[in-house]
Order: structure tokens, then C-alpha cells, then sequence
């Protein structure tokens, strides 16, 4: 049991993404490092959470909670968090940033679940 869950491709995928995380991040100081590492430190960082985000999305099938869109959902909480990140990271985050973010973002969601569903009804 526990030797498929280490075989499976997303544990592995997850596990070399906290490798190469603990790495840059433990061996690197982001007030002396170039800019090119802090962004490509970023970039790890969003990939890593879609990973997270993704893998708890697929856990509510476990409480019988069956999340159709998976991908999508996981990319829109991974770019919301990442932007909410980015934005403390620079010191620019307000409270005014994430009530009009946050909104945006849901109907963003939901305007593109909308339409692609009725896609796949009209194309069908």
C-alpha cells in the first residue's frame, strides 16, 4: 500500500519539487541573492503550491466530495494565493487587494466553468 503511494507520479513529483525547494531556499539569502533567483524562487514556490492545492483537491474524493474541474480550480487558487504572496512579499498587500481580488477571482472562476460547460453542451 504505502510502496504505491511512493510510485505514484504526483508524490514523486511533489517530493522532488520539496527537494529543489529546501535547497534554493535554505541555501540561499534573498537580500543578497540576484533577481533572477528570487524570481525563479517564485516561480518554484507557485508550482510547488498548485502541486499542494491539487493533491487537497484530490483528497475530498477520499470524504466523498467529488470536485469536477480539478485543474482549473487548482490554478485559479494557485495564481490567487501566489498574487496575494507576491503582493506581501513587496510590502504593496492591503486589506482594499484582497476584497476586490478575491471577488474578481470568483467570478473569474465561475464565468469560465460557465462557459465551458455550455461549450461542451452546445458542441454535444
Amino acid at each position: 500500500m504505502i510502496g504505491k503511494f511512493i510510485k505514484n507520479k504526483h508524490v514523486l513529483r511533489l517530493s522532488g519539487l520539496l527537494t529543489v525547494d529546501g535547497l534554493l531556499f535554505a541555501g540561499s539569502d534573498a537580500a543578497r541573492v540576484p533577481s533572477f533567483i528570487v524570481m525563479v524562487g517564485f516561480l518554484l514556490l507557485a508550482v510547488t503550491l498548485y502541486y499542494f492545492i491539487y493533491a487537497g483537491l484530490g483528497i475530498t474524493k477520499v470524504y466523498g466530495l467529488k470536485i469536477r474541474g480539478r485543474r482549473q480550480l487548482a490554478l485559479y487558487l494557485t495564481v490567487i494565493t501566489a498574487g496575494l504572496i507576491a503582493l506581501q512579499s513587496i510590502g504593496q498587500l492591503s486589506q482594499r487587494d484582497v476584497t476586490v481580488l478575491l471577488p474578481l477571482a470568483i467570478i473569474a472562476y465561475l464565468y469560465s466553468a460557465y462557459a465551458k460547460t455550455a461549450r461542451r453542451n452546445f458542441s454535444g
